[in-house]
C-alpha cells in the first residue's frame, strides 16, 4: 500500500469542527424528517397544537399526504446516496472530492429545511400540498450532497480501528446535539404560548434553527482538509476505468457478503430508530396524557443519559467486540417497546412510567448511535487494505440506502397507525406504532446473528 494514501493524525481542535458538521446537518434534517410530522400532523391530547395546513385524513383508505411525501422523499434520497457517492469517490476537484459536493449544497440544504414549514395559504389549500411537495422532496435530493461526502470523510481524517471508533463517538454525540436543540421546539411553544401563535412560534424557531444549521455545516468545510483526491496513484486511476458504471462501486460493496448481513439489518432496525424519535410526541400525549413538553423532558432525558455510557460501552466493545454489544442493543429495543406498548394499562403513577420509559431506552440510543457508523467504516477499512482501493463513500452510501429504505416505509407505515387512534380517548394506533417496532426489532436481531466481526490489520 502506497504510504501516500495514510492519513495524517488530525489535530482534535480540527476534528471538532468536522463533527460541528454532523450537529448541523441533524439539526436541518429533524425538521422535514421528524418535525414534519408534528406540524402537518399534530398530536392531540385534547388541544390540537397547530391549525391544518393540507388534508390529514386518510389518503386512499390507508395512508396520509405527510406520510407519503416523506416515504417518496426517502426513496429518491435512498437512490440519489449511491449515485452520489460514486460521483465522490471518483471525482478530481481540487478544492477536495468530498468538500466540493458539501459547498455546493450546504446553503440550499438549510434554506428548505425552513421553508417546508412556510405553507402560501392559510388553512387547508391544494397550493399548500404542491409547496409542501416541492419543498420536502427537494430537500431529501439535496441532502444526499451534503451527507454522503460527510459520511465518506470519517474514514479519511482516522488513521487507525480505535480512532474511528472514537470519533464515530464524537460524532454520535454531535447528532444528538443537533436532536436536542430541534427538540428546544416544545420548550418555546409553551414558553411563549399567548405570546403569538402556535404557528408563529414554530416558524421562527426553524428559522433560527436553519441559520444555526447553515453556520456548523460550514465548520468541516472550512477547517478540515480534504486530501482525500490529491493522492491519487495509477493504479487507482485505471480501476476507475474499468468501473466507470456509476453503479459499479456499489455493486462490489454490495457483494461483500459480511457487509451485506449488516445492511440488511441497517434496513430494518431503522424502523424501531425513526419511531423512537417521531413518535415520542404521540407516547406524551395518548399514553402519558401529558403536556407536549415532556417530549422534549424525555428526549433530553434520555440523550443525557446515553452520553454517559459511551466510556461504558466502549470498553464492553473492548471486551466483548462490537457484534455482541449491537445484538444486546438490539434485544433492549424488543424490551423497550414492549414496555411501550403497555404503557398506562396497569395502576403505578405515570412519572414511574416515564422513568422506565427513559432507563429502557438510554442503552439501544447509545449504542446505535456509535457502532452502526463504526462497523460501516471498518467494513471499509478491511475493503480498502484488501484491494488498496478507497471507497469509502460507496460504503457509507450503500449503508445510507438501506437506512433510507427502512426510514421510507416507516413513514409511510407510521403515521397510517396513528389514523387508528391517537388520543388518551382512543390510544390504539399509538400502541401499534410500538407493537410493529417490537416485531422489527426481533427481525433485526435474528439476522444480527449471522454477522462476522471485521479484523483489521
Amino acid at each position: 500500500m502506497n504510504d501516500t494514501l495514510l492519513p495524517k493524525k488530525l489535530p482534535f481542535i480540527r476534528k471538532f469542527a468536522f463533527v460541528l458538521g454532523q450537529t448541523g446537518w441533524s439539526l436541518t434534517v429533524f425538521g422535514f424528517t421528524e418535525l414534519i410530522f408534528m406540524f402537518y400532523l399534530p398530536p392531540d391530547n385534547g388541544e390540537v397544537l397547530f391549525k391544518p395546513f393540507v388534508f390529514q385524513g386518510a389518503v386512499l383508505k390507508v395512508f396520509t399526504i405527510v406520510g407519503i411525501l416523506s416515504a417518496i422523499g426517502y426513496i429518491i434520497s435512498a437512490f440519489m446516496e449511491p449515485i452520489v457517492g460514486s460521483l465522490s469517490d471518483r471525482s478530481t476537484f481540487k478544492f477536495g472530492k468530498r468538500k466540493t459536493f458539501m459547498a455546493f449544497s450546504v446553503l440550499p440544504f438549510a434554506f428548505l429545511s425552513a421553508a417546508v414549514f412556510f405553507p402560501l395559504k392559510d388553512g387547508i389549500h391544494s397550493i399548500n400540498i404542491i409547496w409542501l411537495s416541492i419543498t420536502v422532496l427537494l430537500a431529501f435530493l439535496v441532502k444526499c450532497f451534503y451527507t454522503t461526502p460527510y459520511n465518506a470523510m470519517i474514514n479519511e481524517i482516522t488513521t487507525d480501528e480505535k480512532e474511528r471508533l472514537h470519533v464515530v463517538m464524537m460524532l454520535s454525540i454531535a447528532y444528538a446535539l443537533g436532536i436536542g436543540i430541534g427538540q428546544t421546539i416544545n420548550i418555546f411553544l409553551s414558553l411563549f404560548k399567548g405570546a403569538m401563535s402556535n404557528e408563529q412560534i414554530f416558524q421562527l424557531c426553524v428559522l433560527v434553527y436553519a441559520t444555526v444549521a447553515l453556520i456548523l455545516m460550514l465548520m468541516p468545510i472550512l477547517f478540515v482538509r480534504d486530501d482525500s483526491g490529491k493522492h491519487i496513484t495509477k493504479e487507482e486511476l485505471n480501476y476507475d476505468q474499468k468501473h466507470a458504471g456509476i453503479f459499479d462501486n456499489m455493486i462490489e460493496v454490495w457483494n461483500d457478503k459480511n457487509y451485506r448481513i449488516l445492511l440488511i439489518v441497517e434496513l430494518i432496525y431503522w424502523f424501531p430508530q425513526k419511531i423512537f424519535v417521531a413518535a415520542v410526541p404521540y407516547f406524551v400525549a395518548a399514553l402519558f396524557k401529558l403536556d407536549n413538553v415532556y417530549t422534549s423532558i424525555i428526549m433530553y432525558c434520555v440523550g443525557i443519559v446515553s452520553l454517559a455510557l459511551y466510556p461504558f460501552i466502549d470498553k464492553l466493545v473492548e471486551k466483548y467486540g462490537k457484534k455482541k454489544i449491537m445484538q444486546s442493543a438490539l434485544f433492549s429495543l424488543i424490551v423497550g417497546f414492549i414496555f411501550t406498548a403497555t404503557i398506562g394499562m396497569y395502576p403505578i403513577p405515570t412519572i414511574v412510567f416515564v422513568i422506565i420509559y427513559i432507563l429502557l431506552n438510554t442503552y439501544p440510543a447509545a449504542v446505535l448511535g456509535i457502532l452502526p457508523m463504526a462497523l460501516a467504516g471498518d467494513n471499509a477499512e478491511k475493503n480498502f487494505q484488501e484491494t488498496g482501493i478507497a471507497k469509502n463513500a460507496s460504503y457509507f452510501a450503500l449503508k445510507t440506502f438501506m437506512m433510507k429504505i427502512g426510514v421510507a416505509i416507516t413513514s409511510l407505515i407510521f403515521p397510517s397507525l396513528l389514523l387508528l387512534g391517537k388520543t388518551p380517548e382512543n390510544p390504539l394506533g399509538v400502541r401499534l406504532v410500538a407493537v410493529a417496532c417490537i416485531i422489527a426489532s426481533m427481525l433485526a436481531f435474528w439476522i444480527m446473528r449471522k454477522y462476522q466481526d471485521v479484523h483489521l490489520k
